[in-house]
């Protein structure tokens, strides 16, 4: 007869080797680096009115940001990119006033990685920053908001816009640790509120980011959903400033929007990077009594309001998933939809072989057992 001693070790045994034959830890390569000098490769600035979310703003060239002090490398190497803080627009209703949007010549896709440090983000009463991206037509392809914040909020919302039939599952069905605030992520719903999971930390966005020192935001895109996360300064992973991050040994996601409620291949595209500043605009009218007083349109003309309008970024990272499988953070009892990735757009994306089913691992669970009794037996 076997011991109950031996009867764990056998256990141990197959539930290490079951894991090591379902699924493999994916690896990641560098494919694109924004930090220091050359932050801005692989960006294009668009010049001209705030059409989108109709803001005040009048976003510049490269060119012209460049020679306004919008963006500039700071002494600790990091980037900087603000609103004008120094021109007086008082007694002028229909001043404008200079920003940034700036958005990457290449897409990401199922298989990337994106990871984002910053010390410090925009924020303010009227100030609304973001840092997102969207496919090629929209709502069609799909949008991603991975920071967005708005006048003197203090937590960043996660969010998907998509059209008819996308949705976050019920709360407390989706592995995450954020607060879910919306499920569904049609853009026709709640004025285009989208599927929203908030952040659970004030450090997330606005002055206690800032006050934190800041942190890292990460997005892993793959055939089981779209994962993102936030880390305080203070708790980023040790793997995750290297060219080698593990998202398979990080905490479980700050935001999971699975697989299983939101066809990918179906509402999401190839997505563009956006980053950008915008001033009021629909959105920061929309809520600005819940955070500030008076008027938004007032503070505009008076440039010492959008003195913490800045974004202090330390790097932008884009990683292609290069083998293995992907990460297990699908939901109990859902099973993740595989899909090749294909090379375009720039990004690059690795092929997903898809993480094991749990029936799947439970079967090859038992088989090792089996062949680890029988070793256990022939050593007696």
């Amino acid at each position: 007869m076997f011991s109950a001693s031996s009867i764990l070790v056998a256990a141990s045994v197959a539930v290490s080797l079951a894991r090591s034959t379902v699924a493999t830890d994916p690896t990641y390569s560098l494919v694109f680096s924004h930090q220091g000098a050359n932050f801005f490769n692989n960006w294009i600035f668009y010049n001209g009115t705030d059409t989108n979310n109709t803001g005040n703003v009048l976003y510049v060239t490269q060119e012209d940001a460049q020679n306004q002090g919008l963006i500039s490398l700071n002494s600790a190497g990091n980037t900087i990119i603000k609103v004008d803080n120094t021109t007086s627009g008082v007694g002028d209703m229909n001043f404008g006033r200079n920003s940034v949007y700036m958005f990457s010549d290449y897409e990401i896709q199922p298989g990337n990685l994106l990871l984002f440090d910053a010390v410090h983000l925009p924020f303010g009463c009227s100030v609304w920053p973001a840092f997102w991206s969207q496919g090629p037509v929209w709502p069609d392809d799909g949008e991603i908001d991975i920071i967005e914040g708005v006048n003197m909020g203090m937590n960043n919302n996660f969010s998907l816009h998509t059209l008819d039939g996308c949705t976050h599952p019920a709360a407390g069905s989706s592995l995450e640790t954020g607060n879910l605030l919306s499920t569904d992520c049609f853009n026709q719903t709640g004025h285009d509120m989208g599927c929203v999971v908030e952040a659970p930390t004030a450090a997330s966005y606005g002055a206690g980011f800032a006050a934190a020192g800041g942190g890292v935001y990460a997005v892993l895109w793959n055939d089981t959903g779209i994962s993102m996360w936030f880390f305080e300064r203070s708790s980023i992973p040790q793997d995750l400033p290297t060219n080698s991050p593990n998202p398979d040994a990080w905490p479980l996601p700050t935001a999971f929007f699975p697989a299983s409620s939101c066809n990918m291949e179906q509402f999401f595209k190839p997505q563009t990077l956006i980053l950008d500043i915008t001033i009021c605009g629909n959105f920061g009218l929309a809520i600005f009594s819940q955070t500030c007083p008076g008027n938004c349109l007032d503070l505009v003309q008076t440039p010492s309001n959008y003195d913490n309008a800045y974004f202090e970024i330390s790097y932008i990272r884009v990683f292609e998933q290069t083998n293995g499988s992907a990460p297990s953070v699908t939901p109990s009892g859902a099973s993740p939809t595989t899909t090749a990735g294909s090379s375009g757009g720039g990004g690059g994306s690795g092929s997903s072989t898809g993480a094991g089913t749990p029936s799947m691992f439970i079967s090859t669970v038992a088989s090792m057992f089996s062949l680890a009794v029988a070793i256990i037996f022939l050593a007696m």
